[in-house]
């Protein structure tokens, strides 16, 4: 419980403590994703408190991304940052796991890719939803008000989407 004079002083400022919640990322890779999943989780922990890991999953790649399969997971993390300063910090994240952005090429083949969730249409991305549904069954998607988990069985049938064993 914060002191009373740490109340007051944010009442008369006008700035209070960043409000700590729980934030759902979804990691992915297709360039040495055994190399490069570890190496983003040891990151995330160093800088974050992990709260859940969803299992891995192995899937297609999506729109012209090349033939190579991509590794993806989500990750809840629990944090204080508002979403501008999370979102850098991400960026700063895939920056040293050597990702390089192509804003001609969105679906280039990548090192590490990290989103903040929920983003544009992710609900109709297998390899976001089934991990996410994983981690979080209960929580209800903002926009159509279905759980994760009622999202994720969409696609459990007839969608190249593997659980994978990693060490």
């Amino acid at each position: 419980m914060p002191k009373m004079s740490a109340l007051k002083s944010a009442v008369k400022t006008g700035k209070s403590k960043p409000v700590a919640r729980n934030i759902f990322l979804s990691l992915g890779s297709n360039i040495e994703p055994e190399k490069n999943i570890p190496a983003c989780l040891k990151i995330l922990k160093e800088n974050f408190k992990i709260v859940k890991i969803s299992s891995c999953y192995e899937t297609a790649p999506v729109g012209p991304a090349g033939d190579k399969k991509f590794w993806n997971l989500a990750v809840a993390i629990h944090t204080s940052l508002a979403p501008g300063r999370l979102n850098q910090k991400l960026r700063q994240i895939e920056k040293k796991l050597k990702r390089k952005r192509n804003s001609k090429d969105k679906f280039a083949p990548r090192t590490i890719d990290l989103d903040l969730l929920p983003q544009q249409g992710y609900q109709e991305q297998g390899f976001i939803i089934i991990p996410l549904a994983e981690i979080a069954p209960r929580e209800k998607d903002p926009e159509t008000g279905k759980t994760f988990e009622k999202l994720g069985k969409v696609f459990k049938s007839g969608h190249s989407i593997r659980k994978i064993r990693t060490k």
